[in-house]
């Protein structure tokens, strides 16, 4: 194993030294992220309650130049609580949520989960038909919309099957907003409400479930996750005292949406930990960043790949280290970029995960070692498969084959008592995620789907995702998904989607190979599948490129055959079939040239 591809024992003990002077706040945190209690009366509610108490008019959140104090977050949030529960809401219901970033989503979740019941967290910028699709999957009784969803909440209901809330409560975005006619003004109403804390949250335990939040996970259409508070808590204990550690008045800028768990989840939970401000961005801008750092007097960031990425390829300025950020937590980093990034901005510890929201297990990177998922605390393995497939590889006796240092093998994390599976609302889709009979009779494994890389002491590097989907953007796409948006087309006869390498980029770009039925013109095709893309997927969906095959290769279960593919992508030295691009800012393909190609290859274009 190579010095790159290991972690040495000295290392470690650098990147523990600095924990020792916060050792019982790691102590507790540790505590936190081995809890197994879900019958415990703790929830989110309960870390609100006392953050009020304790650390009433430090700040909570801090949003375009205005704070909440903790004391104003957990009014405001038991007042939303109050007005849900007279609209019937208790224990186990579901409330939708669909709006932009800002202070409104986490005041609105924490008022939800302070009842015992679920915030279904939608994603605002989906098309309609995908965020039908989602809330086909987790009916709400009541839905909390933002102003500036209205829009896609309307264009979806009309195909939405399931039956319809029983109330609509709308969110203004700025003091001029009115509400649709038939919509109720959340924030209007909350002052005729009570702000004491409600009795259904004394009563709220680890074990229940606090969100749903949607992933493709490694196969099919959007499902989902289930989250529970525990999970929230294991967070809270992680990142919150184990890792960041941030005094109450320091602030943490988070400008991912709330919608992933990576946001609602690591980068709330370890603000409220310690009584912390989070402060919240509205959207992303690379240009921007560490202006709105700067502004919002944040000690550190959450991130995901795609983010520093983009703030690595602006131009470099003297104003590069003029922040007060020297922590960042998040997922994704690439091991190519990561010492050049805290290089250039100053970054001196980088808590970087990995974790998946319907995953039981998770790793951090508590010891702040480079180009590392980190350490895990559960019992996990990483065992040979097909890396093509993702077949696993067994024993004569049949059990699994774990691999060994400087290795790479698929992720599996053991279900136990301290680290439960909670799966998906889909029971089916639930089981098809777990390996029974792993290693003994009875035993039962999450898979994840991915391949990650032994480091040696409990450390691991994500290397790759195998199944039916791919990353890009930060978010994860289904092939299946894409395919059937293609294949609604009557002149295409099949089609593949895949996601493949681009210079300079995080993630694979998505591409469809397809096959035209005869006699059909393809520039047709072509401008047909830009139409049919905008329509019915997101913008992180869209492949990026196409290509037109004579005929798809397929397995002896029909199955279609994307080493190649993948391998291939767009190199016009491999692939003498025609392609096409969409070039960013655009939202049709053009065919691809030598010129493209060679501006891809040197990360030119963009991406």
């Amino acid at each position: 194993m190579t010095t790159e591809n290991r972690i040495r024992w000295s290392s470690l003990v650098r990147g523990a030294l600095p924990l020792v002077g916060r050792l019982p706040q790691v102590v507790r945190g540790h505590r936190l992220t081995n809890t197994g209690a879900v019958d415990r009366r703790y929830s989110i509610g309960s870390v609100l309650e006392d953050n009020a108490r304790r650390h009433a008019d430090r700040p909570a959140l801090r949003f375009e130049g205005q704070d909440i104090s903790h004391a104003e977050l957990n009014d405001r949030a038991n007042r939303i609580a109050h007005r849900l529960a007279e609209a019937g809401i208790g224990h186990g219901d579901r409330v939708g949520v669909l709006m932009e970033n800002g202070p409104a989503l986490i005041m609105s979740v924490a008022g939800i989960v302070k009842l015992g019941a679920v915030a279904v967290v939608h994603n605002h910028r989906l098309p309609p038909p995908a965020l039908a699709h989602c809330l086909n999957l987790a009916p709400a009784r009541v839905m909390i919309v933002g102003a500036d969803a209205v829009g896609t909440w309307q264009a979806s209901a009309d195909l939405v099957r399931a039956s319809s809330p029983e109330a609509l409560l709308w969110v203004a975005d700025c003091p001029d907003d009115r509400p649709p006619e038939g919509w109720r003004d959340l924030l209007a109403e909350l002052d005729g409400y009570p702000c004491v804390n409600p009795a259904a949250t004394a009563a709220v335990r680890l074990g229940d479930e606090c969100f749903y939040v949607f992933t493709s996970g490694t196969t099919g259409l959007p499902k989902a996750a289930v989250i529970r508070h525990i999970r929230w808590i294991k967070a809270m204990g992680a990142f919150g005292y184990m890792a960041l550690g941030l005094k109450p008045g320091q602030a943490l800028y988070n400008v991912l949406p709330f919608y992933h768990n990576t946001a609602l989840a690591v980068g709330w939970s370890a603000c409220a930990a310690t009584g912390a401000c989070l402060a919240i961005g509205r959207r992303f801008s690379a240009s921007g960043f560490f202006d709105e750092m700067r502004a919002n007097r944040a000690s550190g960031f959450v991130y995901i790949g795609e983010l520093c990425r983009f703030l690595l390829n602006q131009p470099t300025s003297a104003r590069d280290r003029d922040h007060a950020a020297r922590v960042m937590v998040g997922n994704g980093l690439r091991p190519d970029i990561w010492c050049e990034f805290k290089q250039r901005f100053g970054i001196e510890r980088v808590y970087e995960l990995y974790g998946a929201s319907e995953a039981n297990i998770a790793f951090f990177n508590i010891f702040n070692q480079n180009r590392t998922v980190g350490f895990c605390p559960a019992d996990y393995a990483l065992v040979a498969c097909d890396p093509e497939t993702g077949e696993l590889r067994r024993t004569a006796e049949g059990w699994l084959i774990r691999v060994g240092p400087g290795e790479v093998g698929l992720l599996i994390g053991k279900v136990t008592e301290s680290y439960p599976y909670d799966g998906y609302t889909d029971q089916a889709a639930s089981e098809e995620k777990l390996i029974r009979n792993a290693f003994e009779s009875g035993d039962a494994w999450f898979n994840t789907g991915d391949l990650l890389m032994d480091l040696g002491f409990r450390h691991a590097r994500f290397v790759d995702r195998l199944g039916d989907t791919y990353r890009w953007r930060g978010e994860n796409v289904a092939t299946t998904e894409v395919e059937s948006v293609a294949m609604a087309l009557a002149e295409i006869e099949q089609a593949v989607a895949y996601g493949v390498e681009v210079p300079g980029a995080e993630g694979r770009a998505g591409m469809l190979a397809f096959r035209l039925a005869p006699a059909v013109t393809v520039e047709r095709v072509i401008a047909g599948l830009a139409e049919q893309f905008r329509n019915h997927l997101a913008d992180y969906a869209i492949p990026v490129f196409l290509r037109q095959v004579e005929s798809l290769d397929a397995t002896g279960t029909f199955k279609f055959v994307k080493a190649d593919l993948k391998r291939e992508g767009f190199d016009r030295a491999q692939v003498e079939d025609p392609l096409w691009i969409r070039l960013p800012g655009h939202d049709t393909y053009t065919p691809l040239t030598d010129e493209h190609e060679q501006n891809l290859k040197n990360a030119d274009l963009g991406y």
